[in-house]
């Protein structure tokens, strides 16, 4: 079976969801719920996404949830750290990461939805041509299905 490509080939290639990268500590944090709200310094602010597929980088190496998307904006570096506990960092945290910055993109989540089936990379990678993402990749029309099915939603 030919791999089809995560990412769009063009803009009209592009599904409603983007795939957002996150560090192995945000792994229980993502599966108690706690994460409703994360801070990039890149955010889909032009096209934005309906769905965030949440994969959680090594060791875990895995998609575990997806975020219906509230609301995409960037706000000033106070108002995130004023915002902390929406955020599970600390303010110093939030301050180190967003640096001489004015602002920093922020997603709010409506909802996120633990995959009922982990979808590892390996897996993915029998499938598609899957990459975790520096920080977020849109994802082709193509795949969505295949990723949603390979996380049981």
């Amino acid at each position: 079976m030919d791999q089809i490509p995560v990412r769009p080939a063009n803009a009209d290639d592009r599904s409603n969801a983007v795939i957002l990268s996150f560090g192995a500590k945000w792994a229980d944090p993502i599966k108690r719920g706690a994460t409703t709200w994360v801070i990039r310094k890149r955010v889909p602010l032009v096209t934005k996404p309906e769905f965030v597929y949440f994969h959680v980088n090594a060791p875990v190496s895995a998609i575990i949830a997806r975020g219906r998307v509230g609301t995409i904006e960037r706000v000033s570096a106070n108002f995130a750290a004023e915002h902390h506990q929406y955020l599970e960092m600390t303010k110093s945290d939030i301050l180190s990461y967003v640096g001489d910055s004015p602002t920093i993109g922020l997603l709010k989540f409506e909802s996120v939805e633990i995959a009922p089936k982990v979808a590892t990379m390996s897996e993915l990678i029998k499938m598609l041509e899957y990459f975790a993402p520096q920080s977020f990749s849109f994802v082709s029309r193509k795949a969505l299905p295949i990723i949603d099915k390979a996380c049981g939603f």
